[in-house]
């Protein structure tokens, strides 16, 4: 029989595992239950089954393990590592424990573990009504940010500063919450400071290795969207330093115990404090394109052969050049579109490695208050941060998204 690999989601940031993992000699089997999914188009086998529905997805692997040989389960840029690690369990392939991967999804779990384990990360409570919320966060103060426990994307985050705000923004949080169990929010106090996005891989003895960090820029809040990401971080090498012990402490106190490790952190006065933490690489087109553009590594390969049980070759994850690399998201004027323009003529500019739009001509748009949504981004990259830079902004100037809102067009 055929080897396979199954992948947990069809979208755009699985499309590069499931081209690596062809190109390892595997077919593929994805499950998504978008039938838009980009990865149906270029994976072997495809089934209509939601990333978040564990029960199916293990019935579906016992299927296709009837007809092909399947030696791993995997995803990318997208929080089901609990599907993942399920499945792997159900059918005796390598992986994390489900415990481990629900704590590194959960973020009540995974702030009560970092808790316990004195890893450092923001004061939190968790709350399932509007009542229970409001309660708890006279004792906790404001500001504080409101989250949902087990989503992803900023969906259902916000910063609040209220008891006003905290009742009016409750049910939108909850209603993005439950998706593996009951339905809660977590509130937590508000971090300032410098965000940084971390990849990292462990290998078959257990030891960390660090990918890359990006910079992340997020906006203003209430809402925390980030409107791109820069690779290398602008940070110190001591900050770092500091950060991946962090993270190293983090993996441990969640049960990562192989395969890819990501991470959001912030660099507060206090210190670097884990933000989150999953069992997965990172999504937002970090581990998918700016991370090979800046360094030449196939972390998609290393992480890979951790979930197929393999030992970690070192090369892949060898920087093989060090450049810089970014994405920029693209954000008109809220409206209908009525007209993009200049996406050839801004692909061809050099250092344009792509360009990924997710809305269309006909569709309408608003102001973004989460990571979803966004019309497009940019992927630029060069040798130096200013060079990268110089092409994105070329590119930005040629493309014209125009919306139209009230009868008035609108040119972003």
């Amino acid at each position: 029989m055929k080897e396979m690999v199954m992948i947990i989601g069809a979208g755009i940031f699985q499309i590069p595992a499931i081209k690596e993992a062809q190109k390892m000699g595997y077919a593929v089997l994805v499950l998504d239950m978008n039938p838009c999914a980009p990865g149906f188009e270029i994976a072997d086998c495809k089934e209509y089954i939601s990333t978040k529905d564990i029960s199916r997805a293990i019935r579906c692997a016992h299927d296709y393990g009837k007809k092909y040989h399947l030696q791993a389960v995997f995803t990318a840029g997208t929080d089901v590592a609990y599907t993942v690690a399920s499945v792997a369990h159900a059918m005796g392939l390598p992986g994390i424990s489900p415990d481990a991967a629900l704590c590194a999804t959960n973020k009540y779990l995974m702030r009560c573990a970092l808790r316990t384990h004195d890893v450092p990360c923001p004061d939190f409570i968790s709350a399932k009504t509007v009542e229970d919320a409001c309660a708890k966060a006279r004792i906790l103060g404001y500001p504080l940010v409101i989250k949902p426990v087990d989503n992803m994307g900023a969906r259902g985050v916000r910063q609040i500063d209220t008891e006003e705000e905290l009742r009016e923004q409750f049910q939108k949080s909850i209603g993005e919450s439950g998706h593996y169990g009951d339905p809660t929010v977590i509130l937590e106090e508000y971090m300032e400071g410098q965000e940084i996005s971390m990849d990292t891989l462990v290998d078959e003895k257990g030891e960390v290795h660090l990918l890359t960090v990006a910079d992340r820029h997020i906006l203003s809040p209430p809402y925390f969207v980030e409107v791109g990401h820069s690779i290398p971080s602008l940070l110190s090498h001591e900050t770092i330093r500091q950060a991946f012990d962090v993270m190293k402490k983090a993996i441990k106190a969640v049960g990562i115990t192989c395969g890819a490790a990501k991470a959001d952190i912030k660099i507060t006065h206090e210190g670097a404090k884990i933000g989150e933490i999953t069992a997965r690489l990172s999504g937002g087109f970090h581990s998918q394109c700016t991370d090979p553009l800046a360094t030449g590594m196939n972390t998609t390969k290393a992480a890979l052969d951790m979930a197929l049980g393999k030992s970690l070759n070192r090369d892949d994850i060898t920087p093989r050049y060090h450049r810089v690399a970014l994405e920029r998201a693209l954000l008109p004027s809220p409206g209908k579109i009525i007209s993009i323009e200049g996406i050839d003529e801004a692909r061809n500019i050099p250092g344009i490695f792509d360009i990924f739009l997710t809305r269309h001509v006909g569709d309408y748009v608003t102001s973004p208050t989460s990571n979803i949504g966004k019309v497009g981004h940019i992927i630029a990259y060069g040798t130096t941060r200013k060079e990268a830079e110089k092409a994105y902004g070329r590119a930005r100037d040629i493309i014209k998204i125009q919306t139209v809102q009230q009868e008035k067009v609108m040119v972003g």
